[in-house]
C-alpha cells in the first residue's frame, strides 16, 4: 500500500525478493532486503542480511510497543498449549487469547492462521487487544515460531512449559533440536517467572538451569514436591473430581474435562494466576467452570447412540493419552477414527498406528490433512505400526469414516475421532475444503436445528 515499508525475505516457498517491483509501483516508500536488488528505485533501500531475525524488532516498534503495556504470557509445549493458554485467559480478568483455535477474546475468537503467527501479524494482534483494553494475554508459542523469530521482541514475562514428546521432526531434524528450540522461549531477557511441569524430565532440566541463573520457577506435578500438585479421587462421564495441594493452600476441585493430562494443563494455568496474586478461593469456582476448548476432548452424546470425543491429538503421545482418557470416563468398546497429516514427520505415522491397536477396540483410519501426499500412503504407514492387529478398517474420506464409525457402533460405545478437533477445513492437493468433525458429527447425531 502506499506509504508501505516493504521487507523483502526469502522464505520456504517465496522470496520476496522477487516482489520489489510490485512493491514499487504499489507505492512502497522504503525498502529492506536481505540482499542487494537489481534496478533503479527513487526510494530508500537498506540491505541487511539478518534482516528476517529483525522483523520482530521493526514491527514492536511500528506498533508502539504492545507487549509493553500488557503482562505477556506465552506457552509452549508439545501438547496441552492451547488448553492452558485458553484456561488462563478464562482464569485472569480481562486476559487476551493468541494461538491456535483463534485469538482476541476467548468468548468470541477470530481466526488464526497458524498456532503463532509471523511476526508482524503478532505485534499487530498485541497491539489489537491493547486497543480492546485487555492487561494481559496468554500466546501458544510454537517451535516452529521460536527458531523463525516469530516472537522475537514481544516482552514476556512469563513462560511456560507443558510437555515435549515427539512432533515435527521433520523440521528441527531431531528432538534435541526440538527440545532446543523449546528452550528459547525461557532466554527471553525480560522474564519475571517460568511455570513448568516437573512430571517432564525436560522440565525437571529446565527448572535446575533456571533458578541457577536466578529465576522464579512455579512448579507443578503430580508429586506434593511441586508447587501446584493434585490428586484424583474419581473420574465421571463429565469431569473429575479430586483435590488440589498448592503453597498458596488447598481446595477440592470438581473439574468439566476429561483425562488426567487435562488435570495437567489446568494446573499449569492455576500456577500461573496463583503466582500473579490471584486467591486461590477467589478462582477456584472459576476453576470448577472453565469454558470447553474448542475441539479438544469434546463430548457429544444422544439417547439411544455412541458417545462420540472430538480431539485434536495429531501425536503419538496425545492420541495415546486421548484414547485411555475416553476408555477411563467412558467405558465401551472404543472405536477410534484417524489419521496422519500429509508433508509433516512421517517417523510418527507407525507410532500413532501402534497407541491405536494398544489401546482401541478398533479403528477406521482414514484421511486427516493429507496436503500433498497421497492418503493411501500415509494409511499404509499407519497400518505398519499395527503389526499384526487387525481390527480396522481403511476408508479414505473422512465424512464417510466418521459416518460409518457413528452408523456401526452401538448406543454403548464410544467413538473417538482424533486429529483435527477444532479444525472447519480439510487440505488435499494444495486446497482447503470446509470439514468439521464436530459440525459433521453433531448433523449424524441429530444436534443441529
Amino acid at each position: 500500500m502506499p506509504g508501505d515499508l516493504f521487507i523483502a525475505i526469502e522464505g520456504a516457498s517465496f522470496d520476496g525478493h522477487d516482489f520489489v517491483d510490485e512493491a514499487f509501483r504499489r507505492g512502497a516508500v522504503a525498502i529492506c532486503a536481505e540482499r542487494r536488488i537489481a534496478g533503479s528505485f527513487d526510494i530508500p533501500i537498506v540491505v541487511d542480511p539478518s534482516v528476517a531475525a529483525r522483523v520482530g524488532a521493526i514491527a514492536g516498534r511500528f506498533y508502539d510497543q504492545p507487549s509493553a503495556r500488557m503482562f505477556c504470557i506465552g506457552v509452549t509445549g508439545t501438547n496441552g498449549k492451547t488448553s492452558i493458554a485458553h484456561h488462563c485467559a478464562a482464569l485472569m480478568e480481562r486476559t487476551g487469547f493468541m494461538g491456535t483455535i483463534g485469538w482476541g477474546n476467548i468468548e468470541n475468537l477470530r481466526p488464526s492462521l497458524l498456532t503463532t503467527e509471523n511476526a508482524i501479524t503478532v505485534h499487530k494482534r498485541l497491539r489489537c487487544l491493547v486497543s480492546m483494553q485487555q492487561r494481559s494475554v496468554a500466546m501458544e508459542v510454537s517451535s516452529h515460531a521460536l527458531d523463525q523469530n516469530r516472537v522475537a521482541d514481544v516482552l514476556f514475562d512469563m513462560a511456560v512449559f507443558s510437555n515435549l514428546s515427539r512432533d515435527h521432526i521433520d523440521y528441527h531434524g531431531s528432538m534435541d533440536e526440538y527440545a532446543l528450540a523449546k528452550q528459547r522461549l525461557f532466554e527471553f531477557g525480560g522474564l519475571t517467572a517460568a511455570v513448568i511441569n516437573a512430571d517432564e524430565l525436560f522440565g525437571r532440566e529446565l527448572i535446575s538451569r533456571l533458578r541457577a541463573r536466578g529465576l522464579t520457577c512455579v512448579t507443578y506435578g503430580t508429586t506434593q514436591e511441586t508447587d501446584v500438585s493434585w490428586i484424583v479421587e474419581s473420574y465421571t462421564r463429565d469431569g473429575i473430581y479430586g483435590k488440589w495441594y498448592t503453597k498458596w493452600g488447598e481446595a477440592d476441585f470438581d473439574l468439566p474435562v476429561i483425562g488426567h493430562f487435562s488435570v495437567s494443563n489446568v494446573a499449569a494455568a492455576l500456577g500461573v494466576a496463583l503466582h500473579r496474586g490471584y486467591e486461590l478461593s477467589e478462582i477456584n469456582d472459576l476453576l470448577n467452570h472453565l469454558p470447553k476448548v474448542p475441539g479438544r476432548m469434546e463430548i457429544y452424546r444422544v439417547d439411544g447412540k455412541p458417545a462420540v470425543v472430538v480431539d485434536y491429538a495429531h501425536t503419538p503421545e496425545a492420541l495415546s493419552l486421548a484414547l485411555s482418557a475416553t476408555r477411563t470416563h467412558l467405558g465401551g468398546r472404543l472405536i477410534c477414527v484417524f489419521g496422519c497429516g500429509g508433508d509433516r514427520d512421517q517417523g510418527k505415522r507407525q507410532m500413532m498406528g501402534a497407541a491405536v491397536a494398544d489401546q482401541a477396540d478398533m479403528a477406521i483410519v482414514t484421511a486427516d490433512n493429507p496436503r500433498s501426499e497421497k492418503v493411501d500412503v500415509i494409511n499404509e504407514q499407519i497400518v505398519e505400526g499395527f503389526g499384526n492387529w487387525d481390527a480396522y478398517r481403511l476408508i479414505p474420506d473422512r465424512g464417510a469414516a466418521v459416518y460409518e464409525a457413528l452408523q456401526s457402533a452401538s448406543s454403548d460405545d464410544v467413538v473417538l475421532i482424533a486429529g483435527k478437533g477444532h479444525e472447519t477445513t480439510q487440505e488435499i492437493n494444495g486446497e482447503k475444503k470446509i470439514f468439521d468433525d464436530r459440525d459433521f458429527v453433531k448433523n449424524v447425531l441429530g444436534l443441529t436445528e
